[in-house]
């Protein structure tokens, strides 16, 4: 980011899926976590700005980030999709077991079923889900050149406004079918976004990798416990405040910076 008065209020937008406003739970989300640690250990206040787009892809999200910065003017902008688009769905099996075969697309339902924790089976029902992807080869919500390409639009627009990008990897998972998937994506955004130099990639993989599942995801194997959203938020925090304390120079490489220019 542009070096800016130490004393001024950061500004710090969040735009992602629904896990970036905390859901499944109340509070504790890893945006608020980010924003609340990144206050304390700079010691300088920070105004955030938060729009969640709840199961949204990250292709699919791109066209409303205009909207996430427009007149608000931050200096970062945490991206986090990445969940729904890596994720190899193994249609409904799921949430069968959860509801007793009656499925409900209603949101009170879907929030109860998200808020369970894990218990003692869950790790052997992620390995039931994780074997029936490797026999169906089930693909990814999202191509990877697809997600690719819709994160790397995002990060160059932030830029081509002087906004840093802290792009997120996607999470872990209870399957090891799709985490395999998740760490696909990692690898090549870390290849296709190092040009991008002032972008900060913040590698949820390797932070979440540290722990049990069972410890940071609930009982779907998809969305993030409240120790699993803490994890993510402090290693958004830390990547923030490094980078204000050793700011990168914006540069846009030159046949990045039309493509950036044309999403506004």
């Amino acid at each position: 980011m542009a070096s800016e008065p130490s004393n001024s209020a950061l500004k710090i937008a969040g735009f992602g899926a629904c896990m970036i406003s905390g859901y499944p739970h109340k509070t504790g989300g890893l945006f608020e976590i980010a924003c609340a640690r990144v206050e304390h250990d700079l010691g300088r206040s920070v105004i955030s700005k938060l729009v969640s787009l709840d199961g949204f892809t990250a292709p699919r999200a791109e066209k409303h980030i205009a909207r996430t910065m427009g007149g608000f003017d931050p200096s970062y902008v945490v991206i986090q999709f990445g969940s729904s688009d890596a994720h190899c769905p193994v249609p409904r099996l799921h949430r069968k077991s959860a509801s007793r075969g009656l499925v409900s697309s209603t949101r009170e339902s879907d929030l109860a079923y998200h808020s369970q924790p894990s218990g003692l089976i869950s790790s052997l029902r992620w390995e039931v889900i994780s074997l029936i992807g490797y026999l169906l080869k089930i693909d990814p919500e999202t191509a990877l050149p697809e997600y690719i390409a819709a994160v790397e639009r995002m990060a160059t627009l932030c830029i081509s406004q002087r906004a840093t990008p802290v792009v997120l990897s996607p999470f872990v998972f209870g399957s090891r079918f799709s985490t395999r998937s998740a760490i696909a994506f990692t690898t090549e955004m870390r290849d296709r976004l190092s040009p991008l130099r002032t972008v900060l990639l913040v590698d949820c993989i390797s932070a979440l990798g540290v722990f049990a599942k069972t410890s940071v995801l609930q009982r779907d194997g998809i969305h993030l416990s409240q120790l699993g959203h803490r994890v993510v938020g402090e290693a958004i925090a830390a990547a923030i405040a490094s980078d204000v304390q050793n700011p990168k120079t914006f540069d846009v490489p030159a046949d990045k910076q039309e493509a950036g220019t044309d999403a506004l």
